[in-house]
């Protein structure tokens, strides 16, 4: 990556990702058992820099495509439910549509397994969110 690219894209990141880009960093840095797996939707203005972001950092990356809830069932789900004790669950970061994320935070969250951080940009003051940087993260054990 030359420089240049690496600056256009750090600054498209940290705009894009807003206040949630320490849990996006944290979390895709994890060092433990576990990964983070990436969740993206290309077609968005910073979607494609969040994508080569996640494979610099080589996690599996998962395009949304036209329905989150089939990438859920189908993809996550599967791969989250391979025996996996609480501390061993991977993280889950993204980039994509409001509307994406709202089915995969609901899927994710009624596991019981995840907290949310999450930062939606907003074109205006009674905007709809135009698009949502989030981690859901391990939930710890007490």
């Amino acid at each position: 990556m030359d420089r240049r690219t690496f600056m256009l894209t750090g600054a498209c990141l940290a705009t894009a990702a807003g206040g949630a880009w320490p849990w996006l960093a944290q979390a895709a840095a994890c060092a433990d058992d576990a990964r983070a797996f990436a969740i993206v939707d290309s077609t968005l203005e910073c979607g494609a820099s969040f994508a080569r972001y996640a494979a610099h950092l080589r996690l599996p990356t998962f395009e949304t495509g036209d329905d989150a809830g089939a990438l859920w069932f189908t993809t996550l789900a599967p791969l989250l439910d391979v025996g996996r004790t609480p501390h061993a669950m991977p993280a889950l970061i993204g980039f994509t549509r409001a509307s994406d994320y709202f089915v995969l935070q609901h899927l994710a969250l009624r596991t019981g397994r995840f907290v949310e951080h999450r930062h939606e940009a907003r074109e205006g003051l009674d905007a709809q969110p135009a698009h949502v940087a989030f981690a859901l993260t391990p939930r710890s054990a007490r």
